[in-house]
């Protein structure tokens, strides 16, 4: 019962709460709903004692008799819920590498895993043991197949999410099977259920504090598969005999070799990593590749953020500064090129929200000023290596990069009366782990603030798993501003990707028309989000795509 309170409240907030209520009644609402339980449990404590004590009290109180039991601890009362934490949050960071953590995914990975204790503290799974080892190792299989996909890029938002709901219900179940299955007797349930909860307490912490500091990539995804394959040929060897206990042995093994072929076998077409870290903020490689282009042969860096490309420059001499990937001419650097002062070659003042490896300063003139933040230090860090990138060392203009969260940098200038900036340019909504912060309606009035007359707010709107298209459109709405979108193609002789672009401008007449290479987004035909979110309540789940 308790754990079915607890997935009601899970679904509760992301779907009723989040999107609707703000934030002050939500502390409000929670610290009334504290103190009525903390009133319930001093009510209860306070009450009369129990009819059994009752009994014995009017019997002549005597000492109630302990009976003394020799329990034999289990290491599997251990070991089963420390597997089943660590598998919630290895799947949980797998997913949200490249998928936006909204509360609605981990609250429904975390249902998913009550939902297991539910089901799995009883009779019915207790029977059924083989059958849930036999879905355990199917689910395993899934997860290696949609890594093997994961890998080729271009993923819908469905299919990982399928894999690591399957995996997380299909193994924390078994394993919550088995756990009681080993039940001890009544007098022991006391240390048995601290032996849960000390398991499950090891195998969060392993997840969430061991496994970043250890591993550059999230490689507790496979090794929770590992672990869980572990357990289901533990299960096999200590519960069947003979051929079912082969035939078990033999489909854990089979599904072992698929997920590390899955996870560690290079593909065709992989590149050499020549840096990969992590941190806070996920993880970063940069690939390295040989390519031919149209300004030539040479060797191609490629920044990876999570599982998004955010950055590419081309190591051919004079070359260097080369736009690429989203920020081509006709996709992001149109915010600058299009711009009046930058065509008459006046001095331009730019703001980048997410430097990311530092493309955008391709556009960067002498007598120019741009002013750069980035929260990761690990994006920094590459960014700011001369033996991985030359965007930032060779940069013409004065360059000031903050190493901090752009919302709070922007309200100090603003604050202090800072000059304001002929562009604004907002990447930080490409690899679908959008910051809240910097997308509500209160950010986009910050950001229209710091704009000097006739200046530009371009937003990088490519995306895999959101559409941000309503998005804009009610920013344009609530402020009034026109807007235009620009939708690229990929072109790799450029090194160019299909990119959506949306630029603001309360003056576009002083714009360039853009490039033929860039179609038009008719907005004339986007139905605007209900509501934008703002910073007391919002709620991005709407614009989810379910493919």
């Amino acid at each position: 019962m308790s754990n079915a309170g607890s997935l009601c409240g899970l679904l509760l907030y992301p779907l009723a709460v989040e999107p609707y209520v703000p934030l002050s009644w939500q502390w409000r609402g929670f610290a009334a709903g504290l103190a009525v339980y903390a009133s319930l449990v001093w009510a209860m404590a306070r009450g009369e004692a129990p009819a059994e004590a009752q009994g014995r009290k009017d019997s002549g109180g005597a000492q109630a008799q302990v009976p003394n039991l020799r329990l034999r601890v289990s290491p599997l009362w251990v070991l089963l819920p420390g597997v089943g934490v660590f598998l919630l949050n290895a799947v949980t960071a797998h997913l949200t590498l490249d998928v936006m953590p909204l509360p609605l995914l981990w609250a429904a990975l975390l249902g998913l895993f009550l939902l297991s204790y539910m089901l799995g503290f009883s009779a019915w799974a207790e029977r059924r043991l083989g059958l849930l080892a036999a879905l355990a190792l199917a689910a395993a299989g899934l997860a290696a197949w949609a890594a093997w996909a994961r890998r080729g890029g271009g993923q819908g938002f469905l299919l990982g999410l399928a894999a690591g709901a399957a995996l997380c219900l299909a193994g924390c179940l078994f394993l919550h099977a088995w756990l009681y299955a080993l039940r001890p007797p009544k007098g022991g349930l006391t240390l048995y259920y601290l032996c849960n909860a000390a398991g499950g307490a090891a195998g969060g912490m392993l997840a969430s504090l061991a496994a970043p500091a250890v591993f550059r990539t999230v490689l507790e995804f496979p090794v929770c598969v590992a672990a869980l394959l572990a357990a289901a040929a533990c299960f096999f060897a200590f519960r069947l005999r003979g051929g079912r206990r082969a035939a078990g042995v033999a489909a854990v093994l089979a599904v072992a070799v698929l997920g590390s072929y899955a996870f560690f076998a290079p593909r065709a077409g992989d590149r050499p990593v020549v840096y990969r870290g992590r941190g806070f903020f996920g993880t970063v490689e940069v690939l390295e590749a040989k390519a031919r282009t149209a300004a030539g042969e040479g060797v191609v860096r490629e920044f990876v953020h999570g599982t998004t490309v955010h950055g590419v420059q081309a190591l051919i001499p004079g070359r260097e500064r080369m736009p690429t990937a989203y920020f081509t001419p006709d996709a992001g650097g149109y915010a600058i090129a299009a711009h009046p002062r930058y065509r008459s070659g006046g001095p331009m003042r730019v703001s980048l929200v997410g430097l990311g490896v530092g493309v955008m300063l391709c556009y960067a003139r002498e007598g120019d000023y741009y002013r750069a933040y980035e929260i990761s230090p690990q994006a920094l860090a590459v960014a700011a290596d001369t033996n991985l990138f030359t965007f930032v060392s060779g940069c013409p203009a004065r360059l000031d990069i903050v190493l901090g969260d752009a919302r709070k940098g922007l309200e100090r200038e603003l604050a202090e009366g800072a000059e304001g900036y002929d562009v604004i340019y907002v990447d930080a909504f490409t690899g679908d782990n959008i910051p809240y912060h910097l997308s509500t309606a209160e950010a986009f009035g910050l950001y229209f603030k710091m704009l000097r007359p006739g200046g530009v707010l371009a937003v990088n709107i490519s995306n895999w798993h959101l559409d941000l298209e309503p998005f804009m459109k009610a920013v344009g709405d609530r402020f009034s501003v026109p807007m235009l979108g620009l939708r690229t193609r990929d072109d790799f002789a450029r090194l160019g990707f299909a990119a959506k672009t949306v630029v603001f401008c309360r003056e576009p007449e002083g714009l360039a028309p853009p490039p033929a290479t860039a179609a038009q987004i008719d907005f004339s035909r986007v139905r605007a989000m209900p509501r934008l979110p703002e910073d007391a309540r919002g709620s991005f789940v709407g614009l989810i795509r379910m493919r």
